[in-house]
C-alpha cells in the first residue's frame, strides 16, 4: 500500500501525517514550529517531525507552507511569518534529509484541494476557497486548469481584494483590504474601536445577546462577508465557495445571517452553493499528502 506524508507548516505548529491512497490517517506527529527563531530552526522542527513518523514507508513528501510559492520548483518567492523563509528552495531544504522527491505547495491551496479530495466539494469542478483565520486566505481550482497560481506564483490571493477603498490598513500595506475585514481579528480590532475593550474574537461573539457593540461588530463582519462573497461569485462564476480556517469553528453563530446578507446583495445565488469546510485543522496534511501523490505519480 502506498503512502506518503503531508506536512502543514502553521504559524505555531508543524502537523505531519502518513497517508494512504484513500486520504486516511496512518501515523501524526505534531512540534511547535518555532517561528520566531527563524529558518533553520523551522527546518530543523520540519526534520523532527518526519522522523517522528515512519518516514521510511513514505514515497513522497508534500508540504503546505504560507507565502508565494514557486510550486514548480519548490521555492517560497516570498513569506513574511518566518525570518530567512523568504527565497529559499524548501523542496531541496526537505530533500536534504530523506531520500524521497518532496513537493512544496501553498497553505491555501493544499486546504481546497483536500476538500475536493475527500471533504465537502468532491463532485464540483470549479472551486472557489477562502480560509478565515489570522488573516483570510485564498484558492481557486477549476476542472481543466487545476489551481489557479498567477504569473508570479500570487494568483488567488483573495484576502487582498479592496474590499473598502481606503479603509483600513492591512498588512500587506495596502489599505482596505478584505483581510482587514474578514480576518478573525477583525472582530477584536472592531470591537475595540466601538468600546476601547480588548476581547478575542469568540469573547465577542459570546456577547452578542447582551452587548449592543458586540451586536454591530457581528452585523458589519457578516456584511463585509457577504460582500466579499458576492465579488467572488461574479469574478469567478464557480459552482460552490468552500469557507474554511478557524473561524468556521463559531459558524452557528454567523453563518446563518452571513448567508442571508449574501443572498439580499448578491444579483444571482440560484446557480452557487456556500458551504463550510469538512476539514478544519486536517486539511493542510490531507490537502499536501494530495499533491505528494498527484506529482509523483505526473513527474513533476
Amino acid at each position: 500500500m502506498d503512502k506518503v506524508i503531508g506536512i502543514d507548516l502553521g504559524g505555531t505548529k508543524i502537523n505531519a501525517c502518513l497517508i494512504d491512497r484513500e486520504g486516511n490517517i496512518l501515523d501524526r506527529n505534531s512540534i511547535d514550529t518555532e517561528a520566531n527563531k527563524g529558518r533553520d530552526v523551522v527546518l530543523n522542527n520540519i526534520k523532527k517531525t518526519v522522523y517522528g513518523l515512519d518516514y521510511k514507508d513514505a514515497i513522497a513528501i508534500g508540504i503546505g507552507t504560507p507565502g508565494f510559492i514557486d510550486s514548480e520548483n519548490g521555492i517560497v518567492t516570498f513569506a513574511g511569518n518566518i525570518e530567512g523563509w523568504s527565497g529559499l528552495n524548501l523542496k531541496k531544504a526537505i530533500e536534504e534529509f530523506v531520500d524521497v522527491p518532496v513537493f512544496v505547495e501553498n497553505d491555501a491551496n493544499i486546504a481546497l484541494l483536500a476538500e475536493k479530495w475527500i471533504g465537502s466539494c468532491k463532485s464540483a469542478d470549479n472551486i472557489v476557497m477562502i480560509t478565515l483565520g489570522t488573516g483570510v486566505g485564498g484558492a481557486i481550482y477549476s476542472k481543466e486548469a487545476g489551481l489557479l497560481s498567477g504569473a508570479h506564483f500570487q494568483g488567488a490571493e483573495l484576502g487582498h481584494m479592496i474590499l473598502h477603498p481606503n479603509g483600513d490598513y492591512c498588512t500587506c500595506g495596502q489599505y482596505g483590504c478584505v483581510e482587514a475585514y474578514c480576518a478573525g481579528t477583525a472582530l477584536s480590532k472592531h470591537y475595540k474601536k466601538l468600546t476601547g475593550d480588548d476581547f478575542t474574537g469568540q469573547q465577542i461573539l459570546d456577547r452578542i445577546d447582551r452587548d449592543d457593540a458586540a451586536l454591530e461588530v457581528l452585523t458589519t463582519y457578516q456584511n463585509d462577508l457577504a460582500h466579499f462573497l458576492t465579488s467572488l461569485r461574479n469574478i469567478f462564476d464557480p459552482e460552490v465557495i468552500v469557507i474554511g480556517g478557524g473561524v468556521i469553528n463559531s459558524k452557528d453563530i454567523w453563518w446563518d445571517g452571513m448567508i442571508e446578507k449574501f443572498n439580499d446583495i448578491c444579483n444571482n445565488t440560484l446557480n452557487i452553493s456556500v458551504i463550510p469546510a469538512k476539514f478544519l485543522n486536517d486539511s493542510g496534511i490531507i490537502g499536501a499528502a494530495k499533491i505528494a501523490f498527484e506529482r509523483i505519480e505526473n513527474g513533476k
